[in-house]
This record gives structure tokens, C-alpha cells and sequence, in this order.
């Protein structure tokens, strides 16, 4: 695979010349917000012909649904699907908690986030859909697919883990950097993202794109401190799930960068490994990011496994 085009199970792509990755909008008009009984509010953007099969991003931890690029939504809208991004709990313009945490004064788990991603179905009236999750997103779709399974269509897990320890422990630099605080200055905040990213970015890394997307993030809704810790606190309290991933019946493929040293590929084939029947697709050149020169790739991995399941 090189820096521009890539190969997926037989299959070459080739990105869109001329494809501007910059935000345009959704096409459910003004951002909405779905207002969940539980009180938390999730904000979502959808694309694509709604009567097509869903697809739910989830993002990672210190994102938000940007990470999921306009341009990177309407190609797999393209593809027939019906595609809806969406801010986790604590992050974007969905609920961000204040410094004491949730009102109940308990810290949340996964299984909150996942029972947040099955609100946001209920809120738009849809019956399933298959769960995408990236890093964070991952572990929150691999949830709604063992306590929810009726609303998961597929999964297809991304750069992710089952939180067993012993399996994708990032390289020592990254875990270097993954545990110095951001700063408060925004400038600074995004130039410290900027050379975290670069630690484990695929091959079409670009300093320019990623320092936009990072300057959006700040211009949107930077992440506070506390609410990132809240986040990550979720993966560690629900700790080794092997258990309960071993008893997911609905179809799965797993999906990992041979580049990824923040999530090391090893974490993407033990998942594979727990869940039955799951299918395990490296791909070759691509890191722990969505730069746009891998959105081929990404998008035929994701839209392959879709199209497959629809069928069936």
C-alpha cells in the first residue's frame, strides 16, 4: 500500500480527485440534539438516504464526531448506507459533565455510553443499526453488541480493544504521551495533539489536514481535562470484557492498522479471536487516525462488511 491508493481484500482504491474533506454540513439541516430520558443530551449528523441501513459512528477518546470527516460520511453514504455520527457522552456538544461528574454521583461505564448509542436509536426512530466504532468507539459498540444485540445490525470494531492488558499495550514513547495533561491554551492544546498524532499516524498523515481538523475540535468544543479522564475512566472501570465479548452472536469484523502503536494491532487480532466468527482485517500502512488518504480503504472495509450482512 502507498501513499495514495491501498488494497482491501482483492479490491483497489483509488481516493476521489478533487475530494474536499472540509465540513459542509449534515443533511438533517441544523445540528440536533436527541434529549435522552436519562437526561443526557446527544448531539448527531446524519447523511445519505434515510430509509437506507444505519450506520452508527462512534469516536474515540479525546475526539468528538469530527473525527469522522464530512467527506469520509458521504462516501459511505455513497456506498447506500445511511450514515449518523454522534458526540459520546463528555465530549462535543452533547453532555459535557461538570468538574463533580454525573448528577447520580457515580462514574459512568461503558455500558452507560452503549445504553447512550441505543438512546440515540430510539430518539431517531430506528430499529438497529450496524454499530462502527473507533479506539473508544470500538469498546462502546463492542458493549452494544453484547447487552443490545436486537439493535445491532453488525459490528465492526476499529482500532480497538477487549481491555485485556496483556494484549495492544501501546509503545513506550506513546504511553509517554499519552499521559502528559493537554494544556489549557488552545494554540498549545492543538500543537500538543498535533505531535501525540504524529506518534501513531498512518503513512497519509498530513500535518496541515490534521492541524485543521485539531483547530476545529478547539473551535467547537474543546474536550475539558476532567471530561477526558471521565472517558478513559469508563474503558478502565469496565476493565477485561473477554468474557462478555465471547458471547456476541451478531456478525463481526475487526478492523486494525498495521501502523497503529497506540492501540498495537495485537489488541485487533485478540478481538477477533473472542468473538465468535469474527472476521480480522489488517490494513496495511494505516495508524490510530482518519487521514483522508486512507478513507478507501476504511470505507470498503466498513461498507464490504454491511453490504454483506444487508444481504443475508
Amino acid at each position: 500500500m502507498d501513499g495514495r491508493s491501498g488494497s482491501f481484500t482483492g479490491v483497489t482504491v483509488v481516493p476521489a480527485p478533487g475530494l474536499d474533506p472540509r465540513p459542509r454540513g449534515s443533511d438533517n439541516g441544523p445540528v440536533p440534539v436527541a434529549a435522552l430520558p436519562t437526561g443526557i443530551d446527544i448531539c448527531h449528523e446524519s447523511f445519505g438516504d434515510p430509509a437506507a441501513p444505519t450506520v452508527l459512528l462512534m469516536h474515540g477518546l479525546g475526539s468528538q464526531l469530527l473525527v469522522w470527516e464530512e467527506g469520509l460520511c458521504r462516501l459511505l453514504a455513497d456506498t447506500g448506507l445511511h450514515v449518523v455520527r454522534y458526540d459520546h457522552r463528555d465530549s462535543g456538544l452533547s453532555t459535557i459533565f461538570g468538574a463533580d461528574g454525573p448528577p447520580c454521583g457515580k462514574p459512568y461505564d461503558l455500558g452507560d455510553m452503549a445504553d447512550d448509542a441505543v438512546g440515540l436509536l430510539d430518539h431517531l426512530g430506528l430499529a438497529d443499526a450496524h454499530m462502527v466504532g473507533f479506539s473508544l468507539g470500538g469498546m462502546v459498540a463492542q458493549t452494544v453488541a453484547a447487552e443490545h444485540p436486537d439493535r445491532c445490525r453488525s459490528l465492526i470494531s476499529m482500532g480497538s480493544s477487549t481491555g485485556n492488558r496483556e494484549f495492544g499495550r501501546p509503545a513506550e514513547a506513546t504511553l509517554a504521551a499519552m499521559l502528559v495533561p493537554s494544556p489549557a491554551d488552545p494554540a498549545e492544546a492543538i500543537e500538543k495533539q498535533l505531535a501525540d498524532r504524529r506518534l501513531w499516524a498512518s503513512v497519509w498523515h498530513d500535518d496541515d489536514h490534521a492541524r485543521s481538523v485539531f483547530a476545529d475540535y478547539q473551535q467547537r468544543s474543546p474536550q475539558p481535562q476532567h471530561a477526558h479522564d471521565r472517558q478513559r475512566g469508563a474503558a478502565m472501570l469496565s476493565g477485561d470484557r473477554e468474557p462478555q465479548l465471547a458471547g456476541i452472536t451478531v456478525p463481526t469484523r475487526v478492523v486494525h492498522g498495521s501502523a497503529d502503536t497506540l492501540i498495537p494491532a495485537a489488541a485487533g487480532k485478540r478481538t477477533a479471536e473472542v468473538i465468535p466468527g469474527a472476521a480480522f482485517v489488517l490494513l496495511e500502512g494505516w495508524g490510530h487516525d482518519m487521514a483522508p488518504g486512507a478513507w478507501p480503504v476504511i470505507v470498503t472495509a466498513i461498507a464490504d462488511h454491511c453490504h454483506v450482512v444487508d444481504r443475508t
